[in-house]
């Protein structure tokens, strides 16, 4: 059902001619290259005819480093109706979506005196196995910073501001919490008998209890960088995500159903992500509210549209429907 609330996160005003000028103009001299001091007219454009997107279509995964994994696991399972589908005690898989295409939390436990943050995070490649070698040298030859295998079935990259993430297949048994050591070959033997730690206990973790929510994908996420506009280049240039509207505070970029928030951190701070929102199925902003009162969760209106409420960490998520 949908009834009429705008997506969490989306624009107010959307102003499109200005988007392709504004974010591939200026700015693809500094990222195409992927390198600073490399931004000379001539080259700039050269480069920029070279470069070859990756078009991305999921959140493989957002990795959570949580203050309690059991607590924030519960809270997502129960409230949300996520599916923990690999879990071995210290950290686990949370999916949404189909089951063929899930967008998903690993969630871990932080380390001591480390704030819960997202500390990297993964998108989902069609086709990943067909083009990991055209994908690792585009990544070689731009000089990203950062660059390197996240075990046989992912690459590691650094954005311009710093900001980790790779680039994996959309679902693969090679690809789950802690995979990259066991995972150096994929169809290894080590790498299957990794996997299926996590999954021989699945029988006895939470479930959704059918109160909460069902959530159907992450709606918008939101990476906070010193620098907007280069930022948002990187990913569309690299990961052939498609800019959707340019406030001065930030730029959204859609990639499959879902949407990168880049926003100012301010010039002094370095790259952040404890923000993001959810689609739910058949969402009713009265019934919602009402049940995040009954759990005893403060709600407060998205501006965006929507509620806006934080989980047991303090990271805000944005609930709403549709758009």
């Amino acid at each position: 059902m949908n009834n009429g609330v705008k997506k969490a996160g989306a624009p107010r005003a959307i102003d499109r001619q200005r988007l392709p000028r504004d974010i591939t103009m200026g700015t693809a001299a500094v990222v195409s290259s992927g390198a600073p001091g490399r931004a000379e007219t001539g080259f700039a454009a050269e480069a920029a005819q070279k470069d070859r997107a990756f078009a991305v279509t999921t959140v493989n995964h957002l990795s959570y480093a949580s203050k309690d994994y059991k607590v924030t696991r519960d809270f997502y399972v129960s409230l949300f109706g996520l599916r923990d589908v690999w879990d071995d005690g210290t950290k686990c898989q949370l999916d949404c979506g189909p089951e063929d295409a899930p967008n998903s939390f690993y969630i871990t436990g932080a380390r001591p005196g480390m704030e819960a943050t997202v500390g990297h995070y993964a998108f989902g490649l069609p086709d990943y196995w067909k083009l990991t070698n055209d994908l690792r040298d585009e990544l070689t030859r731009r000089e990203f910073p950062g660059v390197h295998p996240d075990g046989e079935a992912g690459w590691f990259v650094n954005g311009p501001s710093g900001y980790v993430q790779h680039i994996t297949a959309v679902k693969d048994l090679a690809m789950f919490p802690g995979a990259a050591k066991p995972c150096a070959v994929a169809r290894s033997d080590t790498c299957k008998d990794a996997y299926a730690v996590g999954v021989k206990s699945l029988d006895a973790v939470p479930k959704p209890d059918g109160k909460g929510f069902k959530a159907l994908y992450f709606s918008y996420i939101v990476l906070r960088v010193p620098e907007v506009a280069r930022e948002a280049q990187f990913y569309v240039s690299l990961m052939g995500m498609k800019p959707v509207w340019q406030k001065p505070e930030d730029i959204g970029l859609r990639f499959g159903e879902n949407t990168l928030v880049i926003r100012s951190s301010g010039a002094e701070r370095g790259p952040s992500l404890n923000e993001f929102g959810f689609v739910i199925e058949t969402f009713d902003e009265a019934k919602a509210k009402a049940e995040l009162a009954r759990r005893g969760i403060a709600s407060t209106p998205n501006p965006d549209g929507g509620l806006m409420i934080r989980d047991p960490n303090g990271l805000r998520i944005g609930i709403a429907g549709r758009s």
